[in-house]
C-alpha cells in the first residue's frame, strides 16, 4: 500500500476544500470526501498513482518522485555563499524631515556623518576581496546625493574591478544636478525613490511644503519622460490606510508598471508617530487584501495593467524553488552571508532593519566593520534561529516551504527572538497573504488568477499556476 509522505501538511483554506502541501512545496487541493478517504488509505490505486505525481504520496524511498521532492526541497534552501548585495550609507544627512523616517537621519549640515578617504578605500578594498562578479551595490542615507562625489568616485572604481556590478541610488529626488544626470545616464545605474501617491498625501508624509513636492514631482517626470519607467523603482509607504485606492489609482494614471504596498515599517520615527499602525496585522491584512482585490478588478478594465509587488514575491516563493533571494521572505535568511549593509561610520549590519535598530539605541546589532571584518561570533549567534525547519510552529503550517524567517523584526517589536512564531507580526502578515492566494486559487477566481499570471509573467512566461492541482 502507498504511504503518504510523512512531510505532508493539510489545513482548511475553504468550507469545501483542503489544501495538502509537501516539503517540496508542491501541493493540491482536496475536497472534504477525498480527504476522509485519503486520510483512510480507501482511494483507488488510480488516485493514488495521481497523488505519488503530484508528491502527496511516496510509494518508495528512493524512486523518481521521492528522489525528485527531495532534490525541489534542496533548491527551496539553497542560498547564495557569495556577497551579492550591498548596502552603503555614505552619508546619513538627509535635507527632508520625513514623517516616518527609519534610520534616525542627522542634519543637512551635521558634520562627521560622510565617508572620509580612509573609509571608501577601505569599502573598495572590500568588494574587491569579498563580493562577487555581480554583486549589487544599493546607495542608501540619509540623502546619499548629497554625496553625489562619493557615489561616482566609488562607482568608477567599482567598475574597474567588478565589471558586471550594478548600482542603486536611493534618493527623494530633491537634487537633480548635472552630476546625477551623468549616473542615470548609465546602462548599469538605477535609481529608487518613494511616491506616497498623489502630491497631497506625499507632501504630508514626506516633502512638507509645496516648494519641495514641486521639485519631487518635477524631476520624478524628468526621469520618467527621459529614461522611462525601467529605470526608476517607485515604492510608497502607506500610513493612511482609508486613502490607499487613491495611491493606487495615481500609479495607473502615471502608467508605472508596479506597485509595492507596503505598510509604516515599525521603525526609527515611526516607532512614536505611528506606533499603532505599524503593529496593527489584522487592520493592514484587511487593508491589502481588499486592495490586491481593487488591483485586480482595475486591471480587468484598463488597458494599462499594474503589478503588486508584494504579492509577486509571495507567488515566487510558491511556484519557484529557486526563489529565495528577496531578504523579508526567505528560508534560511543566514545574515551578514550574501549581503550586508555598511553604514556611514564603516560598521557592518546584517540588514538596514539592524542598522535602524541600533542607530535609535535600542540595541547595538552591528556585525563588525572594515577595519576588523567580521564578527563570526556575533553572526553565528543571530544564525541559531534562521531557519523555520527548526520551529515547532512552522513545522506545523502548511505555508512553510514558501514562508521565511525574519529574527530582526522580532527583535524590533519585542525585544526577543524566543517568542511563539504564531504571535508575530511576520508571521500574521504573512500567513494572511498565503491564505488569500490559495483560498482564491482553490475558488479559481478569475480575477485573481489574472493578477497572479500577470505577476508571474514579468519573470517567466512559462509559468503556470493552476493546471493540474485540484483533486476533487
Amino acid at each position: 500500500m502507498s504511504q503518504t509522505d510523512t512531510n505532508i501538511k493539510i489545513s482548511k483554506i475553504t468550507e469545501h476544500s483542503n489544501l495538502l502541501v509537501n516539503n517540496a512545496g508542491d501541493y493540491i487541493f482536496m475536497n472534504n470526501d477525498n480527504l476522509d478517504n485519503f486520510i483512510k488509505n480507501k482511494l483507488s490505486e488510480n488516485d493514488i498513482n495521481w497523488l505519488e505525481n503530484a508528491g502527496i504520496v511516496i510509494k518508495e524511498e528512493g524512486n523518481f518522485f521521492s528522489t525528485s521532492r527531495d532534490f525541489k526541497s534542496s533548491l527551496r534552501l539553497h542560498t547564495r555563499k557569495k556577497l551579492n548585495y550591498l548596502i552603503i550609507i555614505p552619508t546619513l544627512r538627509c535635507n527632508l524631515t520625513c514623517s516616518y523616517c527609519q534610520v534616525s537621519r542627522a542634519d543637512e549640515k551635521a558634520s562627521g556623518y560622510d565617508w572620509d578617504e580612509d573609509i571608501t578605500r577601505s569599502f573598495i578594498k572590500y568588494v574587491e576581496k569579498y563580493a562577487s562578479d555581480d554583486v549589487k551595490i544599493e546607495f542608501q542615507g540619509g540623502e546619499p546625493s548629497l554625496r553625489l562625489d562619493l557615489v561616482l568616485k566609488i562607482v568608477n572604481e567599482i567598475k574597474i574591478i567588478k565589471p558586471n556590478a550594478t548600482f542603486v541610488i536611493c534618493s527623494n529626488l530633491s537634487i537633480m544636478s548635472s552630476e546625477f544626470i551623468e549616473l542615470l545616464d548609465r546602462d548599469d545605474f538605477f535609481v529608487s525613490s518613494s511616491l506616497d501617491g498623489p502630491p497631497d498625501i506625499h507632501e504630508s508624509n514626506r516633502t512638507q511644503n509645496t516648494q519641495n513636492t514641486d521639485t519631487f514631482f518635477n524631476n520624478l517626470e524628468f526621469i520618467l519622460l527621459k529614461y522611462g519607467t525601467n529605470k526608476i523603482s517607485l515604492l510608497p509607504t502607506i500610513s493612511d490606510y482609508s486613502r490607499i485606492n487613491e495611491t493606487i489609482d495615481y500609479f495607473y494614471a502615471k502608467k508605472l508598471p508596479e506597485i509595492f504596498l507596503r505598510p509604516v515599517n515599525y521603525q526609527g520615527f515611526a516607532r512614536k508617530k505611528f506606533n499603532d499602525i505599524s503593529q496593527d496585522a489584522q487592520n493592514w491584512n484587511e487593508t491589502y487584501n481588499k486592495a490586491l482585490e481593487y488591483i485586480a478588478h482595475k486591471n480587468s478594465t484598463n488597458k494599462h495593467q499594474i503589478v503588486e509587488t508584494g504579492l509577486l514575491i509571495h507567488l515566487n516563493r510558491i511556484f519557484k524553488q529557486r526563489s529565495n533571494n528577496y531578504v523579508d521572505l526567505r528560508n534560511p535568511n543566514l545574515l551578514g552571508q550574501d549581503y550586508l549593509v555598511i553604514d556611514f561610520d564603516g560598521k557592518f549590519y546584517p540588514s538596514d532593519e539592524a542598522r535602524m535598530l541600533s542607530r535609535i539605541g535600542l540595541i547595538d546589532l552591528s556585525i563588525g566593520s572594515l577595519n576588523n571584518g567580521i564578527d563570526e561570533r556575533k553572526i553565528n549567534q543571530l544564525n541559531t534561529k534562521s531557519s523555520n525547519t527548526e520551529d515547532p510552529c512552522c513545522n506545523e503550517c502548511s505555508y512553510q516551504p514558501f514562508c521565511g524567517v525574519d529574527i530582526i523584526d522580532n527583535i524590533s517589536r519585542y525585544g526577543t527572538t524566543d517568542i511563539k512564531t504564531l504571535d508575530t507580526y511576520f508571521c500574521n502578515i504573512n500567513m494572511s497573504v498565503f491564505d488569500y492566494i490559495f483560498k482564491n486559487l482553490s475558488n479559481r477566481n478569475e480575477y485573481f488568477i489574472n493578477l497572479a499570471t500577470l505577476c508571474l509573467s514579468k519573470q517567466s512566461s512559462s509559468t503556470s499556476i493552476f493546471g493540474g492541482h485540484h483533486f476533487d
